[in-house]
């Protein structure tokens, strides 16, 4: 076994201890109190925490998954083995967690949930505990070849991307659904289900497995959240962020603007219009292109609030859903036995799915970053003026409350042609545009390089 991988040799950990283990017995209950077997996992429980107090953020994991097998072992612990899927801590495609995902996922609530497991065979009223999600972690370690590995922080992150702390506590308090914009998500996902109403269903050994599965599976009884990644991203400092698309629909402005992340220099391009409609309701393009009214707007932006726009676009994509991220107590219900059958064939679940939603008042605009240096460029798209994905939205906002700093004044910096060159502008319905946005994009490119600075503006000399 000298060859074989950490994480096969844990897999392979789980998968014996998940085979040997099953009590003969037609059903699996909790532990008693002060017996020797609760006992004896009470103290292992104790040491294990310790270990996991002591594990540094970028630890040796091998020890950490070992222990987490060992308890799940434990003939006090043989409900938890059953009843979560507790992989991920054990076992990745990509390898093993890492450190700070483990001591994260203990700290916020896998110490409770073990220890629930011990006061569930006590007299009276019980308590569950349902685990956090195993978080995922961007760092120098752990992501080494990712696209923002440039930006990433290491494990042991010292100062490194403090600058950006506020904004992820801004971006993640403006993903709760609390805090969502109105038509931005769905409501009733967080809307917790009558589990007990499928256990009843159930012959009596099977009941309190079914409602525990229901609540595993149901976002609403999980209070899941979109989250970002665990680990600091820096923030981007310097470049050129462009981002181009129409913007309105009925009322709508086809435009490109540019912005300098050193220095706030910003260049917009923009054609504005109202669509002109026929009798039959199509657009009428000649209507609609005679009133455009177009020009050429330069300045300077806050360069924090744009740099915090391109950070949350960059990330964007890392922004993960449905995620726990805190131990959730349910009360059992009244008359419920906590047991688990022995021999299970199957078990009962569903599919927790989502609900997505579109309008044409929403269009999609194209951004991309050109780092200094000449480094490789980095782009995507965002849905405007508001989006269902958190992390848009929040985008949709940053980008809002960026544009509202834009003062008028000569440049910092001339036109940055060659960026320009390299960028694309998104299409548009063609319910919209039917004969599509392509050469006004083209003119809103060939308006910024063809743009001449007012008398007594040099840009790159004078400007700012």
């Amino acid at each position: 076994m000298a060859g074989m991988s950490v994480s096969l040799m844990v897999s392979f950990g789980l998968g014996w201890l998940l085979a040997a283990a099953p009590s003969q017995a037609k059903r699996i209950i909790p532990c008693t109190p002060d017996s020797a077997d609760w006992e004896s996992a009470r103290e292992e429980l104790t040491a294990f925490d310790a270990r996991m107090e002591a594990l540094a953020d970028d630890g040796e994991v091998v020890a950490a998954q070992t222990g987490i097998l060992s308890l799940l072992g434990h003939r006090c612990f043989q409900i938890a083995r059953e009843e979560e899927g507790l992989e991920a801590l054990t076992q990745n495609e990509e390898g093993p967690a890492p450190a700070l995902a483990l001591k994260t996922w203990w700290r916020d609530g896998g110490k409770a949930y073990f220890t629930s497991h011990l006061e569930l065979g006590g007299p009276g009223a019980q308590t569950i505990v349902i685990p956090p999600d195993v978080r995922d972690v961007l760092s120098r370690e752990a992501s080494p070849k990712h696209r923002l590995a440039s930006l990433l922080c290491p494990m042991k992150v010292g100062d490194c991307g403090a600058e950006t702390e506020a904004w992820r506590a801004r971006a993640e308090k403006s993903f709760r659904p609390e805090n969502r914009r109105p038509g931005t998500f769905d409501e009733d996902a967080h809307t917790p289900p009558d589990c007990m109403k499928e256990a009843r269903k159930q012959p009596s050994l099977h009941r309190y497995k079914t409602w525990r599965a229901c609540l595993a599976l149901s976002p609403g009884a999980r209070h899941v959240l979109p989250v970002l990644p665990l680990g600091r991203i820096r923030a981007p400092t310097d470049g050129w962020l462009v981002i181009r698309g129409r913007r309105g629909h009925y009322a709508f402005c086809d435009q490109l603007d540019a912005y300098h992340l050193a220095t706030g220099t910003t260049y917009r391009s923009s054609s504005c219009s109202n669509l002109a409609l026929k009798s039959d309701g199509k657009v009428d393009v000649a209507g609609t292109d005679a009133a455009r009214q177009s020009g050429v707007r330069v300045g300077r932006v806050s360069p924090e609030r744009i740099r915090e726009l391109l950070w949350m676009l960059l990330l964007d994509p890392e922004v993960k859903d449905r995620v726990q991220v805190e131990a959730v107590r349910v009360p059992v219900p009244k008359g419920l036995r906590v047991e688990w059958p022995a021999t299970d064939e199957g078990s009962e679940g569903g599919i927790a799915g989502g609900v997505f939603g579109g309008s044409t008042a929403q269009t999609t605009l194209s951004w991309k970053w050109f780092p200094p240096g000449g480094a490789e460029p980095m782009s995507g798209d965002f849905r405007f003026p508001y989006s269902w994905a958190p992390g848009e939205d929040h985008a949709n906002v940053l980008m809002t409350e960026a544009e509202a700093t834009l003062q008028d004044g000569c440049p910092a910096l001339p036109v940055p042609v060659r960026e320009l060159d390299f960028t694309r502008g998104p299409g548009v319905n063609r319910v919209d545009a039917p004969e599509g946005v392509s050469k006004v994009q083209d003119a809103r490119v060939d308006a910024l390089l063809t743009w001449k600075p007012a008398a007594g503006c040099v840009p790159g000399k004078n400007g700012g």
